[in-house]
């Protein structure tokens, strides 16, 4: 049985790639700090296994133990694969406006605890001879500069990068862990909807935001997650990658 571990997994594409997962029959490992109550009713139906773990990512000096706990959960797993989902977008608001607290716990949310996680994933997974990934969840914020999302765009662009290291550093070992960094496109979750409802003032380009959701054009959340599946199961990703999930298509066999 396959074995996932997703961090943000309560709602949105987390929640919806826990539920597809389930429904293929893999064991589910959610870790957010509120557990989705519609998805523990629904996994009882499922064929796969789910476990949740209450964790708040901004509290990093537990992370090490909490993934060591995790994976001593997971038995004759032929897969082992970590997305790191969870992610904020607060403070949405210029780089000397915001409130220090605030801009530590994004930076803590949104590369830190992603970090702390790989790093702790590959040292306890390293000398496993099975298939072991690592998802990160990146956006195209982690390329362009956004006024307003400063800690935002920095996080992920961390993350990017984190990726590019990795997948360099593990090439030539024994049992390598794969690595990629996908940034999902525009997705109709909360997160979407604290975009729009944030001033000009605070982020210039809300309307444009506006503008998409009024247009259609946000991706729900289950198309996106069926893609994902799709190319990571059809092995699509390359070490190291950094992808676009709107562009990207399945590798020809």
């Amino acid at each position: 049985m396959p074995a996932y571990i997703i961090t943000g997994g309560s709602k949105g594409l987390g929640a919806e790639l826990a539920r597809q997962l389930l429904k293929q029959g893999a064991a589910v490992h959610c870790v957010s700090r509120g557990e989705s109550e519609s998805l523990r009713q629904e996994a009882l139906r499922m064929k796969g296994a789910y476990t949740f773990h209450a964790f708040d990512l901004a509290q990093t000096d537990g992370l090490d133990s909490l993934m060591e706990r995790i994976l001593s959960q997971i038995d004759h797993a032929d897969r082992i694969t970590l997305i790191n989902n969870a992610g904020q977008l607060a403070p949405m608001t210029f780089i000397g406006r915001a409130d220090q607290e605030d801009l530590q716990r994004s930076l803590q949310v949104n590369l830190i605890a992603p970090a702390l996680l790989t790093n702790s994933f590959i040292r306890q997974t390293q000398a496993l001879p099975v298939v072991k990934r690592v998802v990160q969840i990146s956006s195209g914020a982690g390329k362009k500069p956004y006024p307003g999302w400063g800690a935002y765009c920095t996080a992920k662009a961390g993350i990017d990068m984190l990726t590019r290291c990795i997948g360099v550093e593990q090439a030539n070992q024994p049992y390598p862990v794969e690595v990629i960094s996908v940034a999902p496109g525009v997705v109709d979750t909360e997160m979407q909807r604290e975009i729009r409802a944030a001033s000009e003032e605070d982020f210039p380009q809300q309307s444009r935001f506006v503008e998409l959701h009024t247009q259609g054009e946000l991706q729900s959340p289950e198309a996106t997650a069926a893609q994902l599946l799709e190319l990571l199961q059809g092995g699509a990703f390359d070490q190291g990658e950094i992808a676009d999930l709107r562009t990207k298509n399945m590798a020809p066999k």
